[in-house]
């Protein structure tokens, strides 16, 4: 009889430990979840992969890389495919991972450690589900780039010596549209980084802003196309474009239209330039509505993945990042503990984390921000100068 209820205390213990996100037996689960971090070491057997996989853990705010961890990580690589594996209590778990090549491997073998480590804090998968575009002065000129989470292959995607700016992805990831000066006026342009751009609209007489793709692909910009600064909708070849909302009045400007994940509705920056606010709208037009975020300049939003939530640039004293939480109707300054800028930021896969623009006085870099408890990690290299302009595509969860 005792060894029975034994047998049953072993298979439903799991069980115990995570009804209702609630800890009952384990206290080492009831530390993690009051720290909101859970610590561990990762031990591979080839060098390359392992360093890959700690600098993408090292980003996470959950995740702490611990030597001494008592949650030791085994990551056991056969070409572009690994076994990873934790054998301790309450932790274990036990995962096969395949990738398109060793970075991706990476980025796979990272989020089955996050997963896998952080059941107790209900964590997404973040890294192999994320790509970021972005902009760099390295060579002088602001020049369109790309890279992972992992950043172990950053891409240099033009080379025009020109101010190629708001790199912007497509809807399904194969593609970058950014707008550039190629025909000496603004344009938007398309590329996936192999021979020349492909332009989609160009020769716009005043000025234009960057070109967000909703989840059936249609385009979502702003234009002065008519004298003021209004936002426009087109197909995914910037075709047939029609104004969607018009300026009220020649001292407010639209700007910074971003799509919900669903296509229904759009969030934008709109009001006079020093005092401009978040508002949203259906995507089939009319007027916006204003969300109250409780500052007096608040900009550049852009909707989660994953919940219905905001994030958005806000100015007091300095430009920092916070949160709108729409069904709930909060708003949540990141708690980001840095005395940098932090501005411009797109969400990654997880709808925890974002990647945005850190900048000082003389120079700006990326930085991966975790929303939840504000820790702040570089992600652009120095040889790389000036980045800015992040912008996350998103495998769909």
């Amino acid at each position: 009889m005792n060894r029975i209820l034994s047998l049953l205390f072993v298979v439903l213990s799991p069980l115990l430990l995570r009804a209702q996100g609630k800890v009952v037996v384990n206290d080492e689960i009831t530390a993690v979840i009051a720290s909101g971090k859970v610590t561990v070491a990762v031990v591979s057997d080839d060098r390359a992969l392992g360093d890959l996989v700690q600098f993408a853990l090292s980003l996470h705010g959950a995740i702490v890389l611990q030597a001494n961890s008592p949650r030791r990580v085994v990551v056991s690589r056969q070409g572009v495919s690994a076994s990873v594996a934790c054998d301790a209590a309450p932790f274990a778990f036990q995962q096969e991972v395949r990738g398109r090549d060793e970075e991706d491997l990476a980025l796979q073998v990272a989020d089955a450690i996050v997963v896998g480590l952080g059941r107790p804090l209900r964590l997404r998968p973040l890294y192999a589900g994320t790509k970021v575009a972005f902009t760099s002065r390295a060579s002088g000129f602001d020049e369109i780039c790309k890279t992972t989470l992992a950043r172990a292959r950053t891409l240099i995607l033009t080379s025009y010596r020109n101010t190629s700016i708001s790199p912007r992805w497509s809807a399904d990831g194969t593609r970058i549209n950014f707008i550039s000066s190629l025909d000496g006026f603004p344009g938007l342009y398309t590329t996936n980084g192999i021979g020349a751009p492909r332009a989609l609209l160009t020769g716009v007489r005043g000025a234009i802003g960057a070109a967000s793709s909703g989840p059936d692909g249609r385009l979502i910009f702003v234009s002065s196309n008519k004298g003021t600064m209004d936002v426009y909708v087109a197909d995914a070849n910037a075709k047939g474009a029609r104004r969607l909302i018009a300026a009220a009045g020649s001292q407010v400007v639209n700007a910074d239209p971003a799509w919900s994940p669903d296509g229904s509705r759009i969030a934008l920056t709109s009001g006079p330039t020093g005092r401009p606010g978040i508002y949203l709208a259906s995507a089939a037009g009319g007027t916006p509505s204003r969300v109250p975020t409780g500052y007096s300049y608040a900009t550049e939003p852009r909707w989660s993945p994953v919940e219905n939530k905001l994030v958005f640039t806000f100015q007091s004293g300095r430009l920092g990042l916070a949160v709108a939480d729409l069904s709930a109707g909060t708003v949540q300054e990141v708690p980001a503990a840095s005395a940098f800028d932090l501005s411009h930021a797109s969400w990654c896969a997880d709808g925890r984390h974002v990647v945005a623009t850190q900048a000082s006085r003389s120079s700006s870099w990326l930085a991966v921000v975790d929303t939840v408890s504000g820790k702040v990690s570089r992600l652009s290299p120095p040889q790389l100068g000036s980045c800015s302009q992040p912008d996350c595509w998103t495998r769909k969860p």
